[in-house]
């Protein structure tokens, strides 16, 4: 009965990912207005995207708008042209993102303004002096001057650099717990199936986790792609990047298995040790993967949760390939474990006396790690960055 639940469990988990696909939008949809032709390239799905066109269409008759709107992620040809227009306007394709807005063939804007700035622009336009070149919400209105130098300020949250997704990934994959549930996996099956079989073992294990974690990503995503969920789940985890800082500086200070700090909790683990002792195929391999991706969350979706939480507020193309990328890193150690005992330079023992002999050092660098993300991601939610 308890694997049926477990099971059910995994079903509603993965079942917003596992939805039938909707049909792509149209390439280009056109609505007429009058004297102020407005250019939208956007995202299915981009909470960003939908509030700026719900803004605008208020104010297309107001001032004559008309719309050309341009759909990127399911049509390469529009994605292609909206490339090619930064190009035109001297700037990095992947400095910018959806909503970016063509107005008048002039002014090119990336990601939101406030009503009263779009409201400002409109007003210039049609006097005649729409100002020329590229703008964000910070430096419109500075001057309303044509953009020498590209852009000079970026979208706050924006600013999700490569060094901090990387810090997290790699905090994410030397939990604990993580290399537990492994060497765990990689013993049973080298001592049971030989060498060879746990190479395949361990990789079909691998693969499995990888794409449940994309997927999970891209599910939650999906679930809080309204603004006001948006916002509700990146407050949630800052405060809960604060909490898990905590643990992991107790579980640095007053180590304890499985007690307050980011590790399975201990009732988990006879479900996980059950789970890897029956993966004696590889689809039991699989099976017991998915499985264990459930196990994992307790101990290892923190970072995970806090980079989505960024990615969601994030309007760059380059957003959703730091999802795959982060899962990259995280199962990299996997990868490595799995070599290094398969050409002998290691063996399961060791690489478990080793995690035991500086898991409270593990857990000091993870908790300076969150710590400072949640500094990094609480003053951007206060509007400090």
């Amino acid at each position: 009965m308890k694997k049926f639940a477990l099971l059910a469990v995994l079903l509603l988990l993965f079942a917003g990912c596992a939805q039938e696909a909707e049909p792509a939008p149209p390439s280009v949809v056109t609505i007429n207005g009058g004297q102020i032709e407005v250019i939208e390239y956007y995202g299915v799905s981009c909470p960003h995207c939908a509030r700026t066109a719900t803004l605008l269409e208020g104010m297309r008759e107001e001032y004559g708008l008309t719309f050309i709107k341009k759909e990127v992620y399911s049509h390469a040809d529009n994605r292609r042209e909206l490339f090619q227009v930064y190009e035109e306007f001297g700037q990095d394709p992947a400095s910018g993102g959806v909503p970016t807005m063509l107005v008048d063939g002039k002014a090119l804007i990336i990601g939101e303004l406030t009503e009263e700035q779009w409201r400002v622009l409109f007003e210039t336009c049609l006097e005649g002096e729409c100002p020329e070149g590229v703008f964000t919400k910070k430096t419109i209105d500075d001057g309303y001057v044509t953009s020498a130098s590209g852009i000079k300020e970026k979208d706050s949250y924006q600013a999700l650099t490569l060094w901090g997704l990387v810090a997290a990934a790699i905090v994410d994959s030397l939990n604990p717990c993580t290399i537990a549930v492994m060497v765990m996996l990689l013993g049973i099956i080298l001592i049971s199936e030989g060498r060879k079989r746990m190479l395949l073992s361990g990789f079909t294990f691998i693969a499995v986790i990888f794409f449940a974690y994309v997927l999970l990503g891209i599910g939650i995503l999906h679930v809080i792609d309204e603004p006001s969920i948006t916002n509700i789940f990146y407050g949630a985890a800052t405060v809960g990047l604060f909490f898990l800082a905590l643990m992991e500086f107790n579980g640095y200070f007053n180590y304890k298995e499985g007690f307050f700090s980011v590790e399975m909790p201990m009732w988990l683990r006879p479900h996980a040790k059950r789970a890897i002792g029956g993966a004696t195929s590889l689809p039991g391999v699989a099976i017991a993967a998915l499985f264990c991706s459930l196990f994992l969350i307790p101990c290892s979706s923190g970072p995970y949760l806090a980079i989505l939480a960024i990615i969601s507020k994030a309007v760059t193309l380059q957003a959703m390939s730091y999802l795959v990328l982060y899962n990259l890193i995280f199962i990299l150690p996997m990868v490595v474990i799995t070599f290094a005992i398969y050409f002998g330079y290691t063996t399961v023992e060791k690489i478990g006396e080793t995690k035991e002999k500086y898991v409270r050092q593990i857990h000091l660098v993870s908790g300076i790690v969150l710590f400072l993300l949640f500094v990094y991601m609480a003053a951007t939610f206060l509007g400090y960055m």
